[in-house]
């Protein structure tokens, strides 16, 4: 990102939300002015009356609903800006939604698809002109596409107290004037985005749907519910799979059966991998020839279906941008396994431990690590791959088994490639967690000295130091202490010294002691590797306060003191062990974080993948591990280097643009997503 378009991106974010009540306002105007008309117009009855009452109970909540929207915007940039996975729409969670909610997410579906249409155009100019600002890699992962305009509204609908009959009506209507109303907001920050210098580096592009599958198909959400709930085998229990959980659950025949299907499979999958051998298939014949080999042997519905799941899946991971090539590469040439084994599974892939899904999951998450095929230490994954996925292909095993030996030994040779950074990953660790229990414990520290009767006449300097760096000592103290000292170093009767000494109503008591003290509050620093520097700074600046309290006169003006610290504090070896990332200096109270209220929560998750601007570009990083308290977040690369930052860091660069989700969740569970909106588009 240029460094003058973070700012800008930054604002731009902003301005959409504080926007957003003028955007639902227009949409309430709109919907206000139409729902009487088209109810008086509806010949059914119960419509009619059903739209009315919506219509009237919609007036008066207006008020209610103008006030609670910009939180409900807030909170989804804050989900977007962290690659949220988009509520409910998401293969895990079909299993738990009933039909009131189904019906709900269709409706959602269907203004979202209502809104992309509207806003086209619009939104195609902004992208382009986002993508420049933010810099190549992301194109079309920013806060605000309109589906997260349209979660947003679903967010803000579903939180009203009304009936689930008037929030439905609500959620059509509005959402049939949010297009218009957000076409417009788009024109306006298009305009300003140009009118800063901004110029899109390529034609529009962010606008285009996601590539559809090789081939239509007829899946819809009940099917899946059905398949995952395994309704699908129970229609026809005479054929229970001979590779179910107990040993005699199948008969003899039926096992012959499937090991003849097996032979069958096998002698189309040796012709075809002969076939890859010796020309290459880049339309991928063979494996269609496959696809209709294995259908063949389809005995039950789930099995049929589950065929179908795992096509759509891999069809999503190998068009997935994010994967390099040849990951891609590999992923295809995997299917014929995957495809095996759902004959005799047919549920594998809903089942998060299951060593297939594992081997995709933990497969295609590495491989995230790398940009490009030619960075450090992708050959060697890329190859590691690549024996693992033809071992599974020469296998003639059906079971997981076979899966988990592949696992296993990739697991093995990643683990061998980095067993020095999985040692500095762990010291790292240890660092962040002794920071993260002392700053939660300085902070109580800070409140009780604050509260101390000899702060309500300190100088705002030394309660700046008391609520910063030295709260940090009695911390670091009191964790240290093991004999159960109520005041280990004597610290905090060193505070309360110093509190004394530069007040002239109590300064010549303590005078005397004044060098006595500056040696304590010395060592005390020194306990939390304080830099030297910045104690000599708040020992000169306490000398002068000490001097003018003794005499009773106004201390000159002195330099500019930091406010106690908002954000989590490490100290220098600590910084050190974790590759801590400071929080960017600012210059001006306008550059600081640009959200009204603070964003609402962050989403990333250990293993999610980020890309993370530095002094010489974007960098990869992966999220592996977030401290108890969430006060501190550690980053490793492909080297296993490690990389630390409070959650304010996250959050101002999660923001600012900075700081880019590459992938929040797995490519796998994208990938299932992908085949859920499938089933989804299919139910509206």
């Amino acid at each position: 990102m240029h460094p003058s378009y973070q700012a800008l991106y930054r604002a731009t974010v902003k301005s959409a939300a504080t926007l957003g009540g003028a955007l639902l306002q227009g949409m309430l105007a709109r919907a206000l002015a139409r729902m009487p008309g088209e109810a008086q117009a509806s010949t059914d009855v119960v419509e009619r009356n059903l739209l009315a009452d919506a219509a009237t109970v919609l007036a008066d909540h207006s008020a209610a609903l103008l006030d609670s929207f910009p939180q409900a915007l807030l909170a989804e940039f804050a989900h977007a800006l962290a690659g949220g996975r988009g509520g409910a729409l998401t293969f895990d969670s079909l299993p738990l939604l009933g039909e009131e909610q189904v019906r709900d997410n269709v409706d959602v579906l269907r203004v979202t698809q209502d809104v992309l249409e509207a806003v086209r155009p619009e939104l195609g100019e902004l992208e382009s002109l986002l993508a420049a600002a933010q810099g190549p890699g992301t194109p079309g992962r920013h806060p605000l596409r309109p589906e997260v305009f349209v979660r947003a509204l679903h967010r803000l609908v579903q939180q009203s107290p009304v009936a689930a009959t008037v929030r439905r009506r609500w959620l059509r209507h509005l959402g049939a004037e949010l297009g218009t109303e957000l076409a417009g907001l788009y024109r306006e920050l298009t305009a300003t985005l140009r009118a800063h210098g901004v110029a899109a580096a390529a034609p529009a592009m962010a606008a285009a749907p996601p590539p559809s599958p090789e081939r239509q198909t007829d899946l819809t959400v009940r099917e899946l519910q059905r398949l995952l709930a395994g309704e699908l085998d129970l229609a026809a229990p005479g054929n229970r799979p001979p590779f179910a959980d107990t040993e005699f659950s199948a008969t003899i025949p039926a096992a012959f059966e499937q090991l003849r299907e097996m032979r069958q499979v096998d002698q189309v999958m040796q012709q075809l991998r002969q076939r890859q051998a010796a020309v290459p298939d880049p339309a991928g014949e063979g494996r269609s020839l496959l696809r209709n080999a294995l259908l063949l042997q389809v005995r039950r519905p789930a099995q049929a279906l589950a065929l179908e799941v795992v096509r759509l899946m891999v069809d999503n991971l190998a068009a997935d941008p994010r994967l390099l090539p040849a990951v891609q590469e590999a992923v295809r040439d995997l299917e014929p396994a995957l495809m095996r084994l759902a004959l005799a599974d047919p549920r594998f892939f809903s089942e998060r431990q299951h060593p297939a899904r594992q081997l995709l999951e933990q497969a295609t998450q590495r491989s995230l690590a790398w940009a490009d095929e030619g960075a450090p230490g992708f050959a060697e994954f890329a190859g590691a791959l690549r024996e693992a996925v033809e071992a599974l292909l020469d296998s003639r095993a059906v079971g997981p088994e076979v899966f988990q030996i592949a696992l296993d030994t990739l697991q093995g040779a990643w683990a061998e490639a980095q067993p020095r950074g999985r040692r500095l990953r762990e010291k790292a660790v240890r660092a962040l967690l002794r920071a993260e229990q002392r700053n939660l414990l300085a902070e109580r520290i800070a409140q009780q000295l604050a509260g101390r009767p000899e702060a309500a006449g300190a100088p705002a300097e030394v309660m700046s130091f008391l609520g910063g760096p030295w709260a940090q000592v009695m911390a670091q103290a009191r964790l240290a202490d093991r004999g159960g000292s109520d005041d280990p170093g004597g610290y905090a009767a060193a505070a309360a010294t110093l509190l004394r000494s530069v007040q002239p109503a109590l300064a010549m008591r303590v005078f005397p002691h004044r060098q006595a003290l500056a040696e304590r509050l010395r060592h005390g620093l020194a306990s939390v590797d304080y830099l030297p520097a910045e104690t000599q700074r708040w020992l000169s600046t306490f000398d002068v306060l000490q001097e003018h309290a003794a005499m009773e006169t106004a201390p000159p003006a002195l330099p500019e003191t930091p406010a106690p610290p908002g954000d989590t504090w490490l100290a220098a070896l600590e910084a050190h062990d974790s590759g801590f990332v400071p929080l960017p200096a600012v210059s001006s109270a306008a550059e600081h974080p640009v959200w009204p209220p603070e964003l609402p929560g962050i989403d990333l998750q250990p293993g999610a993948w980020v890309d993370l601007l530095g002094a010489t570009g974007w960098e990869r990083w992966q999220l592996t591990w977030a401290s108890p308290h969430g006060l501190l977040f550690m980053f490793t690369d492909a080297t296993g280097t490690a990389r630390s930052m409070t959650r304010r860091s996250l959050q101002d660069r999660l923001a600012g643009g900075s700081l880019r989700t590459v992938s929040a969740h797995t490519v796998v569970d994208g990938a299932l997503d992908a085949v859920a909106r499938v089933a989804w588009r299919n139910s509206v």
